[in-house]
């Protein structure tokens, strides 16, 4: 019987990192050769200068009006999206059988939220942590030291 091939989702707000990892002993490698990016600025950089503003109903008073969305946060659901369409693709095609999140608490929400049913099914293990910063020989000893894998 072989190891289940397990992928590694690293990810927060602005970058996503995809690993692999063959078997339990194995050597963790990237799965894709490229790492999503997604820039997205703070709100105050986003979007008009001012929020547009409104005359009181009485009075002469004007008030600025709130936007309904924060862009910088609706900009890292929209990255949670294009995650899952990517891992979806990935379980469609067998490329893993087992997979394992590691993505900071909002973010972990955002791609439980954005991932289809084929590929909830794969999810091994979700880290509600973040980090990208570790290198890839990091990770894979916090998530053994962790008995993730």
């Amino acid at each position: 019987m072989h190891a289940p091939h397990t992928w590694i989702v690293v990810a927060d707000g602005a970058v996503a990192r995809f690993y692999s990892l063959a078997g339990p002993a194995a050597k963790i490698e990237p799965a894709l050769p490229y790492e999503l990016r997604h820039p997205n600025p703070a709100s105050r950089n986003q979007g008009t200068d001012h929020p547009g503003r409104v005359h009181e109903s009485s009075g002469v008073a004007r008030h600025a009006v709130e936007p309904r969305v924060d862009p910088h946060r609706e900009s890292k659901r929209t990255f949670a999206h294009e995650i899952a369409e990517l891992l979806a693709v990935k379980t469609r095609e067998k490329s893993f059988e087992r997979l394992v999140i590691v993505a900071p608490h909002q973010m972990m929400g955002d791609l439980r939220a954005a991932l289809d049913d084929a590929t909830k099914a794969c999810i091994k293990a979700e880290i509600a942590k973040d980090l990208t910063h570790l290198s890839a020989k990091e990770l894979l000893d916090h998530l053994r030291a962790e008995t993730m894998l």
